[in-house]
Formats: C-alpha cells, sequence, structure tokens
C-alpha cells in the first residue's frame, strides 16, 4: 500500500487508500449477499473454476439417477399388469380344474358333461381375452416380446433389464389356452402348416416320404413348432433336408423312427430322391403328419413352414376328463412359473430402486457440498464486510479532510 505525506495535497494517497479499501469491502459484501440470497456458494465459473466442473457432472449425475428411478417405477407398474392377468389366468385354470373334476365323476351323463364342456370354453374364451387385454402403450405383456427397461445411467448390461414372461417359462409358446394346451372342444387333434417364405422346390415323381421325429416326444404335446424345408440339385436328383425348430427357435433333434434316444441323426434329416421332388406329405412320426401337396413346384429356392399343433380336449368320459385335468395342472404349473419370474423381475427392480436412492442422496450430498452456501458462515461474513463498509466510509471522510490542516501553514 502507498504510503502518504501530508504536507502533499496535489494527490491525496491516504483517500485513495481508504477508497480501494471501501470498494473491496463493497465487492466481498456484494458476494456474501449474493450467496445469502441464492443458498450457493457458487453463482458462476469464476468462483471456484474446478469446484464448478466438479459440481456440473454430479449434477447430472443426480439428474439421471432420479430418471432411473422413474423408470423402474414405470417397468414394477407394467410387471405388475402382467402379473395382475396372469393371476386371473391361474384362477380361471383352478375353476376349470375343479370342473373337470366334476365332469371325472360318474354320476355325470353325456348331456351333463357337455354342459360342463360348455362351460370350459367360456373360461378359455376368457383365457384368450386376458392375454390380449394385458398390454402396456401397445405392447403385449404376455406374449413373446423382449421389453428392454432402462434401470441404470450408463450403457452397460447391468444398467438394463430385459422382461420377456414367455421365454423365461419352459415350454410356453403363448398364455393364451391354445399356448397352455387346455383348449375345450368336442375336436380331434390337427396340425396346420402355412407358407411363411418362398415357396420351394425342384422336384420330382416321388413322394418325400420320411418319418422324422424328434428325442424329446413329451414336447409335442402343444405349442408352436417351425419346419425348415430345403432343396438342392445333386445331377439329376434332388436332395430334400428338414430341420425343426422349437418354440424358441433352437433346433431339435431328429431320428428316423419316432423313439428317444433311438436312430437319432442330429439336428436335421435329409434324403434323395431321383429326378424332380413332387412334395407329399412328411411324418414326424409322433402324431404329425404335414401334408407338402399342395406346395408349388414350379420355382426352385427355400420355404418355411409354420405348424401349429392345437390339442383338442373334452370331457365325454371319465378318462377324457382326468387327462384333461392333467393337462390343466401342468397349464397352472406354467402359470406359477410365469408369476414366479414377473415376482423375482420385480424383487430385483426393488433392489436396484433402492441402490439407486442411497446413491442419488449421496451425489446429491456431494453436489451439496460443493456448491451450496453455509449460511451461517456467509451472514458472519456479511455482518463483518457492513461494518468494515461503515469505517472504510469514515475513514475515507477523515481522509478527504486531512489536506486542510496543511493552510495552517500559511496563517
Amino acid at each position: 500500500m502507498a504510503s502518504a505525506s501530508l504536507t502533499r495535497i496535489n494527490t491525496n494517497i491516504q483517500a485513495m487508500n481508504a477508497l480501494n479499501a471501501l470498494n473491496k469491502v463493497n465487492s466481498k459484501m456484494s458476494m456474501h449477499q449474493l450467496r445469502l440470497a441464492t443458498g450457493k456458494r457458487i453463482n458462476s465459473a469464476a468462483d471456484d473454476a474446478a469446484g464448478f466442473t466438479i459440481a456440473s457432472k454430479l449434477k447430472v449425475k443426480a439428474s439421471g439417477l432420479g430418471t432411473a428411478l422413474d423408470n423402474i417405477g414405470s417397468s414394477k407398474n407394467l410387471m405388475t399388469v402382467a402379473e395382475g392377468h396372469l393371476t386371473n389366468i391361474q384362477d380361471m385354470l383352478s375353476k376349470m380344474k375343479s370342473k373337470a373334476q366334476q365332469a371325472a365323476n360318474g354320476t355325470l351323463g353325456s348331456d351333463e358333461r357337455l354342459a360342463v364342456l360348455a362351460e370350459l370354453d367360456e373360461f378359455n374364451t376368457q383365457i384368450d381375452a386376458e392375454v390380449e387385454q394385458a398390454t402396456w402403450a401397445g405392447t403385449t405383456l404376455l406374449g413373446d416380446n423382449d421389453l428392454k427397461f432402462q434401470i441404470g445411467t450408463g450403457e452397460a448390461a447391468s444398467d438394463e433389464l430385459t422382461f420377456n414372461v414367455v421365454d423365461n417359462v419352459s415350454l410356453v409358446s403363448a398364455f393364451d389356452s391354445a399356448g397352455l394346451d387346455v383348449t375345450a372342444s368336442t375336436g380331434t387333434d390337427s396340425v396346420s402348416a402355412t407358407v411363411l417364405a418362398s415357396q420351394y422346390v425342384t422336384a420330382a415323381t416321388d413322394d418325400f416320404d420320411v418319418a422324422a421325429a424328434f428325442d424329446h416326444t413329451d414336447e409335442i404335446a402343444g405349442g408352436h413348432y417351425t419346419v425348415n424345408v430345403t432343396t438342392a440339385t445333386s445331377g439329376a436328383d434332388s436332395v430334400i433336408t428338414i430341420q425343426l425348430l422349437d418354440s424358441e427357435g433352437a433346433a431339435v433333434t431328429l431320428d428316423a423312427n419316432g423313439v428317444s434316444g433311438s436312430n437319432e441323426t442330429g439336428t436335421t434329416l435329409s434324403t434323395t430322391v431321383a429326378g424332380t421332388f413332387n412334395p407329399g406329405s412328411i411324418d414326424l412320426g409322433v402324431g404329425i403328419t404335414l401334408d407338402l401337396g399342395a406346395i408349388s413346384t414350379s420355382t426352385a429356392g427355400h420355404a418355411v413352414y409354420a405348424v401349429e399343433y392345437t390339442s383338442a380336449h373334452n370331457v365325454e368320459d371319465q378318462d377324457a376328463a382326468q387327462a384333461y385335468m392333467g393337462k390343466i395342472d401342468t397349464a397352472i404349473s406354467k402359470v406359477t412359473q410365469g408369476l414366479s419370474y414377473i415376482g423375482s423381475q420385480i424383487n430385483r427392480l426393488s433392489f436396484q430402486e433402492e441402490s439407486l436412492s442411497v446413491a442419488k442422496v449421496n451425489t446429491e450430498s456431494a453436489y451439496s457440498r460443493i456448491v451450496d452456501a453455509d449460511m451461517a458462515f456467509e451472514q458472519l461474513e456479511a455482518t463483518k464486510m457492513m461494518i468494515l463498509q461503515q469505517t472504510a466510509t469514515a475513514m475515507l471522510a477523515q481522509a478527504n479532510t486531512a489536506p486542510q490542516s496543511v493552510l495552517s501553514l500559511f496563517g
């Protein structure tokens, strides 16, 4: 600080020093008043450049954690909707079991059993309706759909959850009456094949007569299966190859005689026929025959057939009713698996929600420690600056009058 000489009056150094001190006090006073007004220690990057950078990242992270928590809440609501419809299906299956058990009693005649069958058919209709109504934002919840939820703030696998009830229940293609294999009808078991892709084939005068079956013969009791049929030329002959895929798209082991563990040929079965192939039928060896007679032979290529096996059940006698009871028990077990899966996913989301809640609080705490003002400290500083402002003003006034003492030299 510059020193002042009282006898030099052209430049009042004392007053200038007092003015500088007053300006500094005013600046600090303004800073503390702003912090008290906003509650923030950092109001601009200039206040603390490093702290501002760190706090900005913490603020973004806290915001992301909040969004993830909102996502988890919505995901749990979605799963609860699926759980409600699946619980209704379970309740209906329980009532269907009671009706089938009633039909198994020898005291009922054919007319009474037909009445029971009609009621079971209505249950089937409602089960199908439950599956159709189980939707969220236009997406079917009880179908084979992968619903992906963002439950974290990053791009790692742990930040995402995939929800698919059908895919996590063994041997279920859908939770409707056909998928659960509890369709009540007076009809018989049947198979239908629909061409999904370009029609195959080079081919011949011989029918394609191959007994093909899989080693898991219990799986064919119901569901959706796909048969891939391909052809290739080998000189003047045609090589026909088939592959059977289960409801999850996995290739099923084929064999030549339909007996599990006997004469297995792997996941594909091929045969060579002379000349151009004329499609006939494929016998899967477990009560399912695919009629390919209507397939066009004019275009070489590849065809994929969607195979729907419909198992129709009735309660026309005690044996049929007891068999139907067994089917319902299996369906209840599958629905229970689905409910268990939904419950486990909701529990996982609850733990994730708790973890993110703690992380959000800690992140906001770290942000607060950097950005937020200590109000008690700021008030003390503001009071001190207020006093210094008054004293600096008083000293400036005295410094302005001090040069007048020089006039006494001219008396």
